[in-house]
């Protein structure tokens, strides 16, 4: 009666198939949704958001609780931060964690510079970013694409960034319209030759 096959070396050709599989498969899906999403920031109304509602009294803005206060705030773990589908890169947590900010005042500006944006990041992948939206017009865009973002509100980027640093390991936050670093943590400063005046630790 012959031996039966080792289970255990059938697990792994097919581990070793699936990687290949990955890395072919991989890089054609992110294509094909970088191209729908360029088709989509061609449309000029992408970020146009009409709602008609009834007058009222304007509520207070929004302001989102924060753990950076907690005593055990820098034991909590980081929460994953996607790269998003337009992209592929074998190891994407390697990558640095990048806070884009999109300000409402920007609005006009918005895709042209969401569109270079995705462009530089389809080629060649450098950070994971989370886009920290003024507005909620950028948000079920980014949603689509598995982007991770967060609605701040009014609030100014350089107040939230010490619970962004915890929530994200975020190292810098930067302008999406102008490209200019906001703010950089500690690590990210490390790396540069400038000095950033809005460090907060």
């Amino acid at each position: 009666m012959g031996e039966s096959a080792d289970p255990n070396l059938g697990s792994a050709a097919l581990l070793r198939r699936l990687a290949r599989d990955n890395q072919t498969m991989g890089p054609r899906l992110a294509q094909l949704e970088f191209q729908q999403m360029m088709r989509e920031l061609a449309n000029p109304t992408l970020f146009d958001l009409v709602i008609d509602f009834p007058e009222q009294e304007k509520v207070r803005p929004l302001v989102l609780p924060t753990m950076a206060e907690h005593p055990m705030a820098n034991r909590a773990p980081v929460l994953n931060v996607t790269l998003g589908r337009t992209a592929w890169i074998e190891n994407p947590d390697s990558l640095p964690v990048v806070g884009i900010f999109i300000s409402d005042h920007q609005h006009p500006a918005t895709r042209p510079a969401l569109a270079a944006l995705m462009r530089q990041h389809h080629a060649a992948p450098f950070a994971r970013f989370v886009f920290l939206c003024a507005s909620m017009r950028p948000i079920p865009f980014l949603g689509r694409y598995e982007f991770t973002y967060e609605y701040v509100s009014a609030q100014d980027p350089v107040v939230l960034a010490r619970r962004l640093r915890l929530r994200y390991g975020m190292e810098q936050i930067r302008d999406l319209g102008s490209g200019r670093p906001i703010w950089r943590g500690k690590r990210a400063m490390n790396t540069s030759n400038g000095e950033n005046p809005g460090e907060t630790g």
